[in-house]
This record gives C-alpha cells, structure tokens and sequence, in this order.
C-alpha cells in the first residue's frame, strides 16, 4: 500500500467540513505548516494559486493510495483542481497540493493572510 503526503489548507483541515471524509484514509497527521503561493476565497471553500507570491498556511497529511484517490475525486481532480508537488517553506515537507492556475482564480478576493481557519473565523465576526 503507497502512501502520500498531501498539504491541505482549506476545508480538509482540522476541524472542517471536509475533513470526514479523509479521516478513514488519514495514515499520520504531519503538523501545521506553509507554502508558498496565494489563496482566493471561491466562497464555501479556497483555492490556491502557486503562480503567485505569498504563503498559505495548513496542514500536512499523510494518506493511502485509497485516500488520494478519494481526494481527487472530492477534489474533482483534474477537471476543477490540479495537483502539484511543493515543499514547506519551513520545516521541508514535500506533498502533493491541489491547486489552481491564476487565469481560474481571476475576480475571486485574494485571502492575504493566506490562512483559510482564520478567514473563515473573520469573516464570521463580520457577519
């Protein structure tokens, strides 16, 4: 059975909605983390762009082939999200990352504190 290192930094985080449904999967969690990139807000979830400077925060997950598999599909991998590989900025973790290319993310705002748990928090304060 492989095993993938995933960095996921919107709704598969720790305590959101998404996050149920890579549990059966989950091998190790890795710990926080960052990338390089820039996230928009698509409304009920984020999308990363790695065409841009800036840093997202999230998570690295380790899961089994079975899990990648349910990824793409949550995902909708490659017809909605592409996936690359990228390396934390700090500790040099190396994973997968679903993204997106910037031309697809055009006219969503950019979430500049690239941290997807605290614009969601925001932006409930706000409401």
């Amino acid at each position: 059975m492989g095993m993938h290192t995933v960095f996921v930094y919107g709704t598969l985080r720790k305590g959101q909605p998404n996050r149920a449904v890579m549990e059966p999967y989950l091998v190790a969690d890795l710990g926080e983390g960052q990338i390089r990139g820039a996230m928009y807000d698509l409304g009920p979830f984020p999308a990363v762009s790695l065409e841009e400077d800036g840093v997202v925060t999230g998570e690295w997950v380790r899961v089994t082939d079975e899990g990648l598999a349910r990824l793409d599909r949550l995902e909708s991998y490659p017809r909605f999200y592409d996936r690359a590989i990228v390396s934390d900025t700090a500790n040099g973790l190396r994973g997968w990352v679903y993204c997106m290319k910037k031309r697809r993310v055009d006219g969503y705002a950019r979430v500049e504190n690239g941290d997807w748990v605290a614009h969601q928090a925001q932006q409930a304060a706000v409401r």
